[in-house]
């Protein structure tokens, strides 16, 4: 599918293959705030992300901005809540983690790029990302790519890490999609995770239960994908 006349922040969101979805997330918001106010170029600006990033879930939040009343104040909104919420995550998980390893000796394990995930292993002072499989691990923490309302969808290896070690998952209220429309997103390279194999979810400032971060999920409404 070919897209003429949209903002080259767009175009690059929806082709990059290699940003965390936060990192995608943000570069798409600067391009459709360009938009904002052609409700046509805007639609197919939103059309053209969710084309090339079928697997983020917040694509969907963006979409839902977007086709909002009032879509240059929504999606400001929303650019500004994805940075203080990115810090509040990071702070939060590092913070569970260090409680979580001191009483649980061991290595760090994660799967996949995320940027939420590479901002908690600097904070730890961890270099890079450790990879899976790490000696003795005490603990695991991995992003997540979507969070509906009994799973959580991620990069493959993610399954196979949570269900051998305590495994937290970092991630921001974007990533949060009800069942109807984390049914639609995936990909080659990707897999559902049962939230209940989780130890925790970290969603912006707050610890939740791997239910409680479902629950959250089941009550967003909107019109989707």
């Amino acid at each position: 599918m070919r897209f003429r006349g949209l903002p080259a922040a767009v175009l690059a969101a929806a082709n990059d293959r290699e940003g965390g979805a936060m990192e995608v997330a943000a570069t798409a918001l600067d391009g459709l705030l360009e938009v904002a106010t052609d409700p046509d170029l805007l639609e197919s600006a939103v059309a053209a992300l969710v084309a090339g990033q079928p697997a983020m879930a917040p694509v969907w939040h963006l979409a839902r901005a977007a086709r909002s009343p009032d879509p240059p104040s929504a999606l400001a909104a929303l650019r500004r809540r994805l940075d203080t919420d990115a810090d509040a995550a990071v702070t939060t998980a590092t913070a569970w983690l260090r409680e979580h390893l001191a009483a649980n000796p061991g290595a760090l394990a994660t799967v996949s790029h995320s940027s939420l995930v590479d901002r908690v292993l600097a904070a730890l002072g961890l270099p890079g990302s450790p990879p899976t499989g790490s000696t003795a691990p005490g603990a695991g923490v991995v992003g997540a790519d979507a969070i509906g309302p009994e799973g959580l969808l991620n990069a493959v290896g993610t399954r196979e890490l949570v269900g051998r070690v305590p495994t937290l998952v970092v991630a921001t209220a974007v990533k949060l999609v009800p069942a109807e429309v984390f049914g639609l997103l995936g990909g080659a390279g990707f897999e559902v995770v049962p939230l209940e194999a989780v130890a925790a979810v970290v969603v912006g400032p707050e610890v939740l239960s791997p239910a409680e971060a479902g629950r959250r999920a089941t009550g967003l409404s909107g019109a989707g994908l």
